[in-house]
């Protein structure tokens, strides 16, 4: 009998006209162009998402969020959470705007019987958040770091997923264009 490949989806959100809440976008549209992985992965920047969240996430075996998150530490500090640590409040996703929307749309997903199998968080501590700011540049150098620990999640969970030989072209549109040229790929 032959497995069925993981239903997997790697989802960047934020808002990238505040800052540093464009992280999970950056480090999503990073991961894309640095690495190949099975089309089967569903790879998504969904901005500030609400219900509408639900399709993104519905069966799925493993679903992969980037976001900046609120929590005890300096900026720029990356960690992994699972849908726990928000329960429990050790840590909160940076802008209330999509905030409710993803445990409104896991509750529904339950309900339905139809949550993903295991979710995990890669945040970020933001330095600001401002308007019209654009990603900081220590939230920059670590979008490479956050991708690469994409792919070592997606790897560890027999997931083909490699670094490729010649990156795809970057789209970072919302980025002032020396800022977006510092986002490096290798």
């Amino acid at each position: 009998m032959i497995a069925s490949p993981l239903r997997v989806a790697v989802i960047g959100i934020g808002n990238v006209f505040l800052g540093d809440d464009g992280f999970g976008p950056l480090v999503v549209e990073t991961f894309r162009c640095r690495f190949a992985c099975e089309s089967t992965i569903e790879i998504h920047d969904l901005g500030t998402p609400g219900l509408d969240l639900a399709p993104y996430l519905y069966g799925k075996d493993l679903v992969v969020l980037v976001d900046a998150v609120e929590a005890e530490g300096t900026p720029g500090t990356l960690s992994y959470y699972c849908e726990d640590d928000f329960v429990s409040r050790s840590a909160r996703l940076r802008v209330t705007g999509h905030d409710p929307g993803l445990w409104e749309v896991l509750a529904h997903l339950r309900l339905a019987g139809q949550s993903p199998s295991e979710l995990i968080i890669i945040g970020v501590i933001p330095e600001s958040c401002s308007f019209g700011e654009g990603v900081g540049a220590v939230l920059r150098d670590r979008s490479s770091i956050a991708a690469d620990n994409i792919a070592n999640l997606l790897v560890q969970r027999g997931i083909h997923c490699h670094r490729r030989q010649i990156a795809l072209q970057q789209n970072f549109w919302w980025l002032p264009l020396p800022a977006a040229a510092s986002v490096t790929m290798s």
